[in-house]
């Protein structure tokens, strides 16, 4: 299995509902389940944002999914729309949806369940002007078919960049499995510099002073713990966020374009 990791960007004005993450950068939606056939679509979504956001976010996705005028990222007319808050706090919103659409290059769930078949996984996440979807893919040719019929297909006002093509990053919640992006150096030199107060609010102890305890060169130990930091900061921009970190990789060097 191969991850596909891309991004459909939305200028203002293209969607409604995406003009209020474009207007909102605190607001944030990721999908908890996302199921697709070639007929419909249902999924669940956490959405979270200041309180004052998400109830704009209430009346927008209530309004909007009863218009008769709806149309899908990729042209096709959304015919179907149902949707229920199944949780409601001061700052998140657990949604569910099904919708179906009508003729033409339909959103792109439909367009995975089309070249995927059964057993499509996807995640995907909303913040700001950008929309991220991840698909677990078994073979190339079906990457391309994907990123082709979406690229050909996408409405006025989006653009589709690819982030990665690789093995599956950051599918499961399992901390310790996550750990293995770390070396064991890298984790020794984190684990020290929390034991001897590194972190902590007056600093108990420096670099300086960890490297002598524990017998390793100041420059050796601090290059570890920048690393790990790095790491991790990356890794919470990444599954926290729910978001890659900004790259953009030409799909040609991907073999997705003809």
């Amino acid at each position: 299995m191969r991850e596909f990791v891309f991004t459909v960007e939305y200028e203002k004005g293209a969607d409604e509902v995406m003009d209020l993450f474009i207007d909102n950068p605190k607001l944030k939606a990721k999908t908890m389940a996302v199921h697709a056939t070639t007929e419909s679509m249902w999924r669940l979504d956490r959405i979270t944002g200041p309180s004052e956001v998400l109830e704009q976010f209430d009346s927008v996705i209530g309004r909007v999914s009863v218009c008769n005028e709806v149309i899908g990222m990729c042209g096709a007319p959304v015919f179907e729309w149902n949707y229920e808050i199944l949780s409601s706090s001061a700052e998140s919103r657990i949604v569910y949806s099904c919708r179906k659409e009508g003729e033409g290059v339909q959103s792109i769930p439909y367009v995975a369940a089309k070249h995927i078949g059964e057993g499509v996984l996807m995640q995907a996440v909303r913040r700001g002007s950008q929309y991220q979807w991840r698909l677990l893919i078994d073979d190339d040719d079906t990457v391309r078919a994907i990123y082709e019929e979406v690229d050909d297909g996408l409405d006025e006002g989006l653009t589709l960049s690819v982030q990665r093509l690789s093995e599956p990053k950051c599918w499961f919640d399992d901390r310790e499995a996550d750990l293995d992006g770390l070396s064991p150096e890298q984790q020794a030199a984190l684990e020290a510099a929390v034991e001897y107060g590194y972190y902590e609010s007056p600093r108990r102890n420096t670099v300086q002073d960890i490297s002598k305890k524990i017998g390793i060169p100041n420059s050796t130990l601090q290059y570890r713990i920048t690393r790990a930091e790095a790491w991790l900061a990356q890794q919470f921009v990444t599954e926290t966020l729910g978001t890659e970190v900004d790259q953009r990789v030409d799909p040609v060097d991907l073999e997705l374009s003809a």
